[in-house]
């Protein structure tokens, strides 16, 4: 399966014709700056050798320090190159910026050599100088963005003037004559306005092949969706009646990281896919397809789902009837005891990631999203972290253990977790209101939560209030062992009424009457996207 990405905004898109370059072009770039490095360090010695053997007449000039720097420091650039490409140290669109240095580095020191003997006045010029090649050569091998193409076209006009200047000062040689000069500068800059017209023509071609490449299975209509680590968009399968939600990684983010950073960001990815693929709770949102575009772009294919998160539903509607709250918490229950026993525990959940929706003919469906920073239960297994390492999940529903970093953690983390998004539905409120990131994160390790009936007017039971309080100790052990013991816990209250599926349909009736299909159009206002498009945002 393959996508069609829709264009983006006009911001963007004047930004991607001035300063940068499609992610496709990019990937592309930076493997042939990688080759062009070799080329030009194994050529440099090559020619240096050979120059040296086949025309003595050359040796002396050869020998003078200035032209075995001019190498040297041509040769360590190249390998420079090389080991920032295979080491992943920086980003693509830095290597590609860097890559504009070098080309002028490099004509530098192609004229460096031209010009290290006179231009005698009685010979005529014969042939073109090796930077109207070395232009021509990468303006089809390293396509850029046409500012900084052009930058490196007129860097490595004015390399050949600056390179004769030089030599003129350390040798002293006699200053040649202008039309010798005009000679030797001409196929220069005729080869660098073609160079930047390749460039130009090179780019639109590259696009032109991707895009037909991209045919495939589905077509992506708008983007419903966007967070830390993707893009969620609305899509339609080409043969079968059936519409979809496809999450890629976002390229822009992936542009400004370093090969390693986005090894990790994929390797995350991939692993949320495989950890979504591996179950099959109906209240785990089911995935369809996974794979990777042409451009090493991963996806996944999901359901569509007509419904609206637990943060967007609170801040909109307010704190939920306790009834309800308790029917989506024996919901999400089910979602999360699979998980655990196939020894995934989510590590994020929280009111974004918890989807109500409307499935058929059933309202008030929960459905878990967003298995990006799951962690398995083996201790030999492979788990993924943050970019530096440190403690995953969002601060206002961090449980205790992962929140001082440990790595021994169970499924009572989630648990925790489910207890601070029970604590929101109910009183509208975080669990600690801290005004940092780290001020949470520690209030989660040291405070104790203050009671529900303390933050809400609404009634709720004493028994429930019991049930959410534990989930929120600090020790694990003081916990409910699992999910399927709390949803039993949460199933046995006399005392809170059931949550009839009448209820749902007269909510889902009044408040959102309208479906995914109706709402979620190209042209609707953010609030109607808001209430449709929270699939997987995180």
């Amino acid at each position: 399966m393959e996508v069609i990405r829709a264009s983006s905004g006009s911001s963007d898109s004047a930004r991607s014709k001035t300063l940068s370059l499609p992610p496709e072009i990019l990937e592309r770039a930076g493997s042939s700056l990688c080759w062009i490095s070799i080329v030009c360090a194994v050529t440099s010695v090559v020619i240096f050798i050979l120059q040296n053997q086949l025309q003595p007449e050359m040796a002396t000039m050869l020998a003078q320090p200035f032209q075995r720097l001019t190498t040297l420091g041509l040769v360590l650039t190249s390998l420079g190159f090389l080991a920032l490409m295979r080491g992943g140290w920086v980003s693509k669109e830095m290597l590609l910026d860097l890559g504009t240095v070098f080309r002028v580095v490099v004509a530098f020191a192609i004229a460096t050599f031209e010009t290290g003997m006179p231009i005698e006045e009685d010979h005529p010029v014969r042939g073109i100088s090796g930077v109207a090649l070395w232009l021509v050569f990468t303006g089809f091998l390293l396509p850029n963005s046409p500012l900084k193409a052009g930058a490196a076209a007129l860097g490595s006009v004015l390399a050949w003037p600056l390179a004769y200047w030089v030599n003129l000062e350390i040798h002293g040689f006699p200053a040649a004559p202008w039309n010798r000069l005009f000679i030797w500068v001409l196929p220069i800059v005729i080869m660098a306005v073609w160079s930047f017209v390749i460039n130009q023509r090179a780019i639109k071609m590259e696009v032109s092949t991707h895009k037909a490449e991209e045919l495939g299975s589905y077509q992506l209509d708008f983007m419903i969706g966007k967070g830390g680590m993707g893009e969620v968009w609305r899509a339609r399968h080409k043969m079968l009646a059936r519409d979809a939600a496809i999450k890629l990684i976002r390229p822009d983010m992936l542009a400004g990281l370093s090969g390693r950073q986005e090894s990790v960001i994929r390797r995350r990815f991939e692993l949320e896919a495989r950890a979504t693929a591996s179950l099959r709770s109906p209240h785990t949102v089911a995935l369809f397809d996974f794979g990777q575009t042409r451009d090493r772009a991963f996806y996944y294919v999901m359901e569509l789902l007509d419904g609206v998160d637990l943060q967007t539903l609170v801040d909109r509607y307010g704190p939920l009837n306790q009834s309800r709250v308790v029917h989506v918490l024996v919901d999400v229950c089910e979602s999360l005891e699979e998980a655990h026993r196939h020894g995934l525990v989510h590590r994020d959940i929280k009111p974004k990631n918890l989807l109500l929706c409307r499935l058929g003919l059933q309202y008030d469906y929960a459905k878990v999203l967003d298995f990006g920073l799951v962690k398995s239960l083996e201790p030999s297994a492979e788990s993924l972290m943050t970019l530096d390492g440190t403690a995953t999940g969002t601060p206002a529903y961090l449980s205790p253990e992962v929140a001082m970093g440990e790595t021994k953690i169970d499924q009572r983390a989630d648990l925790y977790s489910l207890g601070c998004v029970a604590y929101f539905l109910l009183t509208g409120e975080m669990v600690f209101n801290e005004p940092s990131s780290t001020a949470i994160a520690m209030a989660h390790v040291q405070k104790t939560p203050v009671p529900l009936r303390e933050r809400t007017e609404m009634p709720i039971s004493p028994n429930l209030e019991a049930i959410v309080m534990k989930l929120l100790e600090k020790d694990p052990k003081d916990r409910p062992r699992s999910a399927q013991e709390l949803s039993r816990q949460l199933r046995a209250m006399p005392d809170v009424p059931r949550w009839t599926k009448e209820q749902a349909m007269g909510w889902w009736q009044t408040n959102l009457p309208e479906t995914a299909v109706t709402l979620a159009a190209p042209e609707a206002g953010s609030e109607s996207r808001e209430a449709v498009g929270a699939q997987l945002k995180g």
